[in-house]
């Protein structure tokens, strides 16, 4: 009976942890914003309406769909740019820029950002800049798997860029369409930010994922837009810097 008992609360446990990953309750990420002081985690709004930004672009597999999505659906994201794609592929950026959407830094690399030394970081992230050449702030970076270090935060900061992950942990690279749908939707609130990814051949489902989340989204009464834009209508839920 013991057994059984230690088994269900393990269970019980597992389940709590996988559901404040997926679905955090806004206690949760205030608490957890202050750990990390000017990382941006969702606005502060009552406005309905939330930003759609978009990890790991461009690339000829998926982007092209995805904004064919956007455009069928009248609404404008923030591609977070991986730089050495954006060298790649120049063409695709310039379809981003041309649909309205906003190119936000995510480094020259596929890889975890926390990682690199401050030399390799910032250079990533300059490399990365010249690409999109972003021309007026706020300049927005997610590092490298959201991963986000005092270090990283600071390099960003000294280098004119405001670090960014957003509402709650996205599931679309290991689920398929019906579950990241499900948990978009179950993660939608005001001044939301939600994370999808771009990339190679393996994210196409993310193509279908828009199309059927945008129309979910506009049903609820939401409006989709640009992380500058988003911000625009309240304050960061974002860590205080006392110093």
């Amino acid at each position: 009976m013991t057994a059984i008992i230690i088994i269900a609360a393990v269970l019980l446990g597992a389940v709590a942890v996988i559901w404040t990953l997926v679905r955090p309750p806004d206690w949760v990420l205030r608490k957890v914003a202050t750990q990390y002081p000017g990382v941006v985690f969702r606005i502060d709004t009552d406005e309905r309406a939330i930003a759609l930004t978009i990890d790991d672009a461009p690339h000829p597999d998926v982007t092209p769909g995805l904004l064919r999505e956007l455009r069928a659906n009248g609404v404008k994201a923030t591609f977070f740019i991986i730089g050495s794609y954006a060298e790649t592929y120049p063409e695709l950026v310039d379809s981003i820029r041309a649909g309205g959407h906003e190119l936000a830094n995510h480094l020259f690399t596929d890889r975890m950002s926390a990682g690199l030394s401050d030399e390799e970081f910032v250079n990533e992230l300059m490399r990365t800049d010249a690409s999109i050449q972003p021309t007026s702030p706020p300049r927005w970076c997610r590092p490298g798997s959201a991963v986000v270090t005092p270090r990283i935060i600071r390099l960003m900061n000294e280098n004119g860029y405001t670090p960014v992950v957003g509402t709650a942990y996205p599931i679309d690279l290991y689920t398929g369409v019906d579950l990241t749908v499900a948990q978009f939707l179950e993660n939608v609130r005001p001044g939301a930010i939600l994370v999808l990814h771009d990339g190679g051949p393996s994210r196409q489902d993310n193509v279908e994922v828009l199309a059927r989340l945008l129309p979910r989204l506009k049903e609820k009464g939401y409006r989709l837009t640009t992380l500058t834009e988003l911000s625009r209508l309240g304050k960061p839920v974002a860590g205080q810097n006392d110093r």
